[in-house]
């Protein structure tokens, strides 16, 4: 009420006496506590101690209303709360007229002092949302085109605010996004794949004097660009129960969402007895409904609902009944009990059983099924297709081991064998069943009774070396006044008389690891009271580099060894010198116990794989530990750069033989751990054993070879090498075989022209003979048939062997002709020929040998015609050429 009267009278006096002063402006911060003070007013107002009375003018507006007066303390203080962001931002009051009125005895002086409020950081930075959802089109093509504005940071006290985005990593978003933050726009770098990946969360950060984040959420939209997918290529529809349904689902996968990954499923091969769900893609077997076919493969057809287009794709299922097909296995020599099987082998060649397999739903046995086998062993059985029977693999790895290890003359092999069944004629019907097979072996009974003989020998041999054959067991092979006789087609074996068997050609594995020999005693009449001798020998070849293995090691890295760990509980690894080596039993790791092994070079020893089932199939691994340094490199022992080779008909080259100098030199025959690895360069016309050093040609047609050898030792710190060029002159016993023989040839021919040329000339010369003789007139009274005119005779028969007789005495017998056919002779009563004086004496004649004398009517006939011929012509001058007789 003295407030209103105070102002009713400041108002009166006002308009009769007053003045207006402006005071020097304040500044204070907002956010005072209310009751602060805010300024003293005797500093500012003079004499106001003196004053009658003094308050402030009421402002005209109640936001202004902001402070009173202390009358006390002659001070302004803040009546109510000072907030810069009201009043300034959004009032636009930054600076308040507080008018003061203070009343003397005559006058009312009024005083203005203005009052900035001063702001200060007294709000936090923030977003108006938590969070801002972009999406972004799969594989959009006006990727570069597109930019997404992102929300804005706001800071009541109007502070300047900067920007950065970071990944949800709180990496950078490089490769992925460009921000913009002057215009906050994100504008994405590349398509995105949303199968790749369908989210994207990034961090938005506002900075001024404190920091204020959003989360920006990127969401790939789904474009309908990937087809269904069966988890696997073909899957198998297992049908065990033929009695009731069977159902199978499949996994089929679309990596699209929504619409574009529901599926559709469709059979495109409708097979009687199966459905598939339209919806789920659950297939259903009803046996009822079933027919056999040759078919055994489901098509399946899934489609998507994707917009525009919808893809699809097809999957397979493959069916197999395992339950038609009911497999036995018989046997007279063999023991079963259900699927365990125990047979005492006796002879190789014969049938260890037979399969058996029954139609359980046509009841009756499968005559055309195929049968494949599955064994731990490998090619250890060989099957019989036609008649279902099973036999020994004679050829097999596995049972040559067994077979060719005399010193276990017993033994038992055990396996496992999966048989499975399956008929060309019906595909889908697959039977499977398993075998545990245990097979005594006794050797002996088997060399004498099957007569069979296995031998191993190494494909390294030189040529001509023996490999004996003599057994004491084998009535064949024991007695060495067997005259026997070897049989091998290859021709790369020889018989001697001791007993052994001598090498012909080069062995190479690679080519062939295998030989059948047959040896057989020769008939005579000793033997037919005594047994027959007829034994077959097996080689069995190896490579002692890969059938027998080997590792060399050295001192720094020997503790990383170790071997494949042992699959069967019967076999552990041992070591052959255990008391300086030893050897883990389950993976092989080496343990040197002996310190003075450190100060050799190196050290050979054996891991032993002990098979305690069957001794046979027990494994040596050579292992060589280097200790020292390796100093020196290989050489070879015959440095020859440049040689001349004569090829046989095998592919076998030359041996290259090289030694290293830090192994002492009788040690480097060591056959189970090389000293030196060999290779070639260029290997285009030949080829090199790796450690053997053995080089076989590729190319028969070459003449001549250069080639660079390398060689390389094994050691440490380092494997040391050496390079050598090497010239091969070629010549194959083949093509000097050709030349020969062409020789040969061209010599025949020589000899056949001369020939010729020399019989042309002797016929000329006899011909001109002949014309001197023919000048004389011949006739038929100087002419004999018992002595004719030697010259005629031998120009006619130069070449022939006619002899002449010896008698002097011709009979001549008349004939007639008919008149018809023949032009008739003129026949005379009486012929009578003078007797010839012959140059030659009649004793000559008789002493003549018995080939002269020996003269067939084929011969005399032939002498005597031509007699006639000559005597027809002789006188046919004086007869007209009347015929005396013929010849009989």
């Amino acid at each position: 009420m003295s407030l209103l009267l105070f102002l009713f009278t400041f108002i009166v006096l006002f308009n009769s006496s007053q003045s207006m002063n402006l005071l020097h402006e304040i500044s204070i911060q907002e956010e005072l506590p209310i009751g602060s003070t805010v300024t003293s007013l005797t500093d500012k107002i003079p004499n106001l101690d003196q004053s009658i009375e003094y308050d402030l003018v009421t402002p005209l507006s109640n936001d202004l209303d902001l402070f009173l007066i202390d009358h006390k303390q002659h001070a302004l203080i803040t009546k109510h709360r000072l907030d810069y962001e009201y009043l300034c931002l959004k009032k636009k009051f930054c600076t308040i007229s507080v008018s003061i009125a203070v009343s003397n005895e005559n006058t009312i002086d009024v005083y203005i002092l203005p009052i900035r409020i001063v702001n200060i950081n007294d709000n936090l930075i923030k977003f108006h949302v938590n969070r801002t959802v972009i999406e972004i089109d799969e594989n959009d093509e006006n990727w570069s085109k597109r930019s997404y504005l992102l929300p804005k940071a706001y800071d009541d006290d109007g502070d300047f605010i900067t920007y950065s985005i970071y990944l949800q990593n709180w990496n950078k978003p490089d490769g992925l996004f460009d921000f913009d933050e002057r215009n906050l726009l994100l504008k994405p770098l590349k398509k995105f794949d949303r199968e790749e990946q369908n989210i994207y969360l990034l961090r938005l950060i506002a900075h001024n004097q404190n920091d204020a984040s959003t989360d920006i959420i990127i969401l790939i939209k789904d474009f309908n660009d990937n087809a269904p997918q069966c988890n696997q290529n073909q899957t198998i529809f297992l049908i065990s129960n033929l009695s009731s349904l069977s159902l199978f689902s499949l996994n089929v996968t679309d990596l699209d969402e929504g619409d574009n990954g529901k599926l559709e499923y469709s059979l495109m091969n409708p097979l009687p007895g199966f459905h598939i769900d339209r919806y789920d893609g659950q297939i259903k077997f009803n046996p009822e409904k079933w027919i056999r076919s040759n078919e055994s493969i489901l098509i399946i057809n899934i489609t998507d609902h994707g917009k525009p287009l919808q893809l699809s794709t097809r999957c397979l299922i493959e069916i197999q009944f395992t339950s038609i097909y009911q497999i036995d296995f018989q046997s007279n020599i063999s023991l079963i009990n259900q699927t365990n099987i125990s047979i005492d082998m006796k002879n190789l060649h014969h049938s260890l059983g037979q399969f058996r397999i029954y139609d359980k739903n046509e009841r009756k046995l499968c005559s055309n099924c195929l049968i494949h086998l599955n064994s731990n062993l490998k090619d250890i059985f060989q099957l019989n297709n036609s008649t279902y029977e099973l036999y020994f693999n004679v050829q097999s790895i596995f049972l040559m081991k067994i077979l060719t290890n005399y010193s276990n003359k017993k033994e038992n092999l055990l396996f496992n064998i999966e048989i499975q069944i399956t008929n060309p004629l019906n595909p889908s019907i697959i039977s499977m069943k398993s075998y545990s097979f245990q097979i005594s072996f006794n050797k002996i009974h088997l060399l004498i009774h099957s007569n069979n003989y296995f031998l191993k020998i190494s494909q390294n041999l030189l040529l001509y070396e023996k490999i004996s054959i003599f057994n004491r067991y084998h009535h064949c092979l024991n007695n060495q006044s067997n005259n026997l006789i070897l049989f091998d087609s290859t021709q790369t074996f020889q018989l001697d008389e001791n007993f052994n068997l001598i090498l012909t050609k080069y062995l190479n594995i690679q080519q062939r690891n295998f030989y059948q020999l047959i040896l057989q005693q020769k008939p005579n009449n000793s033997t037919k009271d005594t047994k027959f001798c007829s034994i077959q020998i097996n080689l069995y070849i190896f490579d002692p580099y890969i059938s027998q293995s080997f590792y060399i090691l050295t001192s720094k890295n020997m503790s990383q060894f170790s071997l494949p760990l042992l699959p069967s509980s019967h076999v552990r690894y041992i070591s052959s010198v255990p008391n300086l080596i030893s050897i883990d039993p389950f993976n092989a790791s080496i343990i040197v116990r002996s310190s003075a092994l450190y100060s050799s070079y190196y050290y050979d020893f054996q891991i032993e794989a002990m098979d305690s089932h069957t001794p046979s199939l027990s494994r040596s691994i050579s292992i060589r530990i280097f200790f020292g340094i390796n100093k020196h490199p290989p050489y070879l022992l015959i440095n020859s750069t440049r040689q001349s080779i004569e090829v046989q008909s095998s592919k076998f080259l030359y041996q290259i033989k090289a030694y290293d100098p830090d192994i002492v030199f009788n040690e480097q025959s060591n056959v189970l751990v090389p000293s030196i690895e060999y290779e070639i360069e260029p290997s285009i016309n030949i080829e090199i054993e790796r450690f053997s050093g053995r080089i076989f040609l590729k190319n028969f047609n070459t003449t001549k070879i250069n080639f660079t050898l390398i060689m390389t030792d094994f050691g440490q710190p380092n494997r040391l090498v050496t390079k050598q060029i090497l010239i091969f002159d070629i010549q194959s016993t083949k093509t000097l075989s050709i030349s020969f023989l062409l020789m040969i040839i061209s010599t025949l021919i020589v000899i056949i022209l001369l020939s010729i040329v020399l019989i042309c000339m002797n016929c000329c010369c006899k011909k001109h003979k002949k014309s001197l003789i023919t000048q004389e007139k011949t006739t038929w009274k100087n002419i004999s048939p018992t002595a004719p005119n030697t010259s005629l005779i031998d120009n006619e028969y130069l070449t022939s062997s006619l002899p002449r007789v010896s008698s002097r005495e011709q009979r001549i017998y008349p004939t007639h002709t008919k008149t018809d056919s023949y032009q008739q002779r003129r026949m005379f009563p009486h012929l009578s020929l003078d007797k010839i004086n012959l140059p030659y004496p009649s004793e000559q004649l008789s002493s003549n040998d018995d080939s002269q004398q020996r003269l067939s009517m084929t011969d005399i006939n032939k002498y005597l015609e031509r007699f006639e011929r000559i005597y027809n012509d002789s006188s046919s001058q004086q007869y007209l050429h009347q015929p005396i007789g013929s010849v009989v």
